[in-house]
C-alpha cells in the first residue's frame, strides 16, 4: 500500500494542474480521478483527511429512500448505482447491512412504505451485479406485526401493522475517505494534511498563487496551480472569501448530531420517525447503537460548531419517544460527535432541503480556474469528482479523458471474495488472534497484510488497545504510513480504537506513550493530547484543550483560513 509521506515542500517545488483544497470523501475523490487521468495534482486540508463532514456521518452508504418522497429520482438512481460501485471498490468498508421499518396505523403507513419498497427495488435493479455473491443485496418483504417485533422487540407495539425490510449499506468513512487518498497517492497526486490555505491571489482575471502554511512544521508555500478546486465543505464561502471574491458561493450549513449508545437492536437498522416527522436511524455498531442524525440550521461560523449537552438531551428525548422501549438516559451515551452538511438549496427547511451538489464556475466572476464543488452526499462523491474533473480538463484546454475510477481498484480492494481473502490471510498467520486479524482485513483490505506481518514480527505490537479487537501495531502503521499527527487521528480516524465511547484511562496513557515513542513527543504534548481526545469524546470539538494545541504543537490558525 502507498506510504502518505508529507513533503509539503513540493508544494512550491513543483507546478500543478490541480490544486485541491479539502480533504473530505469530495477532495479526496477529485484528487484521485484526476491524477488517474494523468494531472499532476495536489490536495492539502486544513485539518486531517475526513475529519470534519466526512467523520461526522451517519455511517452509511445508501440511495437515500426518503428522497423518492420529494420526487428525486435521479439522485436515488445515481446514489444507488454509486453505492454498487463503492461494494465493488471496498467491500472490507461497505458491507450489507439490513434495515427495518415499523409501519403503524399513523405516520408510517404500510401501503405508503410498500410503494416506497416497490420503487426502491426497482430503481436498484443492478444491486446483484457484483461478483462478491456476499456484497448482493436481497430484495425487500413486509412483515407482519409478530414479525416485526420478533425482529426487533425494541419497536413501540402500540399501533403498530407491520413492517419492511429493505437492505443498504454500512459503512466506515473515515477509512474509505482514506483510501481515496491514498489512490490519489499512488497515482502520483501529493496529499498533505494539516496544511491551510491562506490566501488566494489572482492575475488578469484568473486563480494565481495559492498561499499553504502547513501547520505541523510552521513553514509558508506559494502554490502554482492551473486550477483550483475548492472542496471545503462547509467552509467553502471563506475560500471564496480568500479570493477577493464579491459574491461568495450561496451556502447554507446544516448541523447533524449522532448519539452511541448501548445496544438497542439485535441486526436491523431501524428507521424511524419523530413526532415532528423527521426520520431518524438507530444503526448497529460494533456491539452499540449509532444512533442518528438530527437536521438543524447552523448560522454560526463553522468553527464555532458543538455538540452541546442541551443537543444531546432533546435528541435523547426524540428516541425515546419515537421507542420508548429503550427508555434511554443521558449516562447511557458512551459517545456523541456531530458535523455540518453543506446544502445548496435556499428555499426549504434543512431537513428538507435536496442532498444535490452544485459546481460552480467563477470564470464569468473574474477567477477564471476557480471552481467550487458545493453539496452532495457522500455516496455520490466519486460520481461528483467525475464531472469535476470533466469541467477541470477543459478549463485546461486538455482532450477529455475517460474516467476510470468505477474500475479501478483502491489500494484496499481485495482480489478475491472478502470473506475467502479473509480465510486465507488468518491461515497464513495462525498464531495471531483470530479476532485482532479479522479486524485488520475490515480495516484494510488487501492492505492487511501489511499489519498483520508488524504484529507477527513484533509480538509486543499485537497488544491490544481498548475492546474492538485493534492493537499498538494499527497505531504504528496509522503513524509510520498514513500520516497520522495526533492522538486524535489515529483512535478516531485511522483505527476505531476511540470512537466507541471514552477509553479507559489505561488505554489512552498506554496510546499516548506509544505515540509520543513514535511522533518524538514531550509529557506536555502527550497530556494535551490525552486531554483533546477526551474533550472530542464529549462532543466538544472547540473545546479550550482543543485550541491550545494548535497553538502549542501548530502555528496559530490564522483568520478566515480554510
Amino acid at each position: 500500500m502507498p506510504m502518505l509521506s508529507r513533503e509539503s515542500h513540493r508544494l512550491a517545488a513543483e507546478p500543478f494542474d490541480l490544486l485541491v483544497v479539502g480533504g473530505g470523501i469530495t477532495g479526496a475523490a477529485i484528487a484521485w480521478d484526476g491524477a488517474l487521468r494523468g494531472l499532476r495534482v495536489a490536495l492539502v486540508e486544513r485539518g486531517d483527511f475526513g475529519g470534519a463532514t466526512t467523520s461526522a456521518t451517519s455511517k452509511l452508504i445508501h440511495g437515500g429512500l426518503r428522497y423518492l418522497k420529494n420526487g428525486e429520482l435521479g439522485l436515488v438512481r445515481e446514489s444507488l448505482r454509486e453505492r454498487r460501485i463503492l461494494q465493488a471498490l471496498a467491500p472490507h468498508l461497505v458491507r450489507p447491512q439490513p434495515f427495518l421499518i415499523p409501519t403503524y396505523r399513523r405516520g408510517n403507513r404500510k401501503s405508503m412504505i410498500r410503494a416506497g419498497m416497490m420503487l426502491y427495488g426497482t430503481l436498484s435493479w443492478d444491486r446483484g451485479r457484483l461478483s462478491d455473491p456476499d456484497q448482493r443485496l436481497p430484495g425487500h418483504r413486509m412483515l407482519s406485526p409478530g414479525e416485526t417485533l420478533k425482529c426487533e422487540p425494541v419497536i413501540d407495539e402500540a399501533g403498530l401493522t407491520g413492517g419492511a425490510v429493505y437492505y443498504d449499506c454500512r459503512c466506515e468513512p473515515e477509512r474509505l475517505c482514506l483510501e481515496f487518498v491514498r489512490a490519489a497517492a499512488l497515482a502520483g497526486a501529493l496529499a498533505l494534511n494539516y496544511c491551510q490555505v491562506t490566501g488566494i491571489r489572482r492575475a488578469q482575471d484568473r486563480v494565481g498563487p495559492v498561499e499553504v502554511l502547513d501547520r505541523v512544521d510552521g513553514r509558508r508555500y506559494e502554490v502554482r496551480a492551473a486550477a483550483v478546486v475548492n472542496a471545503a465543505g462547509p467552509w467553502a464561502d471563506g475560500l471564496d472569501v480568500l479570493a477577493g471574491l464579491a459574491e461568495p458561493v450561496a451556502l447554507r450549513r446544516s448541523k447533524g448530531i449522532h448519539l452511541v449508545t448501548r445496544a438497542l437492536t439485535r441486526e436491523h437498522a431501524l428507521v424511524l420517525r419523530t413526532r415532528a416527522g423527521r426520520h431518524f436511524f438507530v444503526i448497529p455498531w460494533r456491539g452499540l447503537s449509532l444512533i442518528g442524525t438530527t437536521d438543524s440550521e447552523f448560522s454560526d461560523p463553522p468553527d464555532r460548531f458543538s455538540v452541546t449537552d442541551a443537543d444531546a438531551a432533546e435528541f435523547l428525548t426524540e428516541v425515546n419517544e419515537a421507542l420508548p422501549r429503550a427508555n434511554l438516559r443521558a449516562d447511557d451515551i458512551r459517545y456523541r460527535y456531530g458535523g455540518m452538511r453543506p446544502l445548496v438549496e435556499q428555499e426549504t427547511s434543512v431537513y428538507q432541503a435536496s442532498r444535490r451538489y452544485e459546481i460552480v464556475d467563477y470564470r464569468k466572476r473574474g477567477c477564471a480556474g476557480l471552481l467550487s464543488v458545493i453539496g452532495g452526499k457522500y455516496t455520490t462523491s466519486r460520481n461528483l469528482a467525475r464531472k469535476v474533473i470533466d469541467r477541470v480538463l477543459a478549463i485546461l484546454g486538455r482532450p477529455a479523458i475517460r474516467c476510470a475510477t468505477a474500475e479501478t481498484g483502491l489500494p484496499g480492494t481485495p482480489p478475491e471474495a472478502l470473506e475467502r481473502f479473509r480465510r486465507r490471510l488468518l491461515e497464513e498467520f495462525p498464531a495471531l488472534d483470530p479476532a485482532a486479524a479479522s479486524r485488520c482485513v475490515d480495516a484494510y483490505g488487501a492492505g492487511a497484510r501489511a499489519v498483520l506481518d508488524l504484529m507477527a514480527r513484533r509480538t509486543e505490537l499485537a497488544e491490544p488497545i481498548g475492546d474492538g479487537g485493534e492493537t499498538l501495531a494499527h497505531l504504528e502503521f496509522a503513524v509510520r504510513e498514513e500520516a497520522a499527527i495526533t492522538l486524535c487521528d489515529a483512535l478516531t480516524r485511522r483505527t476505531g480504537i476511540g470512537n466507541r465511547g471514552g477509553l479507559s484511562e489505561a488505554d489512552l496513557e498506554r496510546a499516548a506513550a506509544f505515540m509520543s515513542r513514535l511522533c518524538g513527543w514531550d509529557a506536555t504534548r502527550a497530556k494535551t493530547e490525552m486531554e483533546i481526545y477526551r474533550e472530542k469524546v464529549s462532543g466538544r470539538p472547540d473545546s479550550p484543550a482543543r485550541l491550545a494545541i494548535e497553538g502549542a504543537v501548530t502555528p496559530p490558525r490564522s483568520s478566515g483560513g480554510c
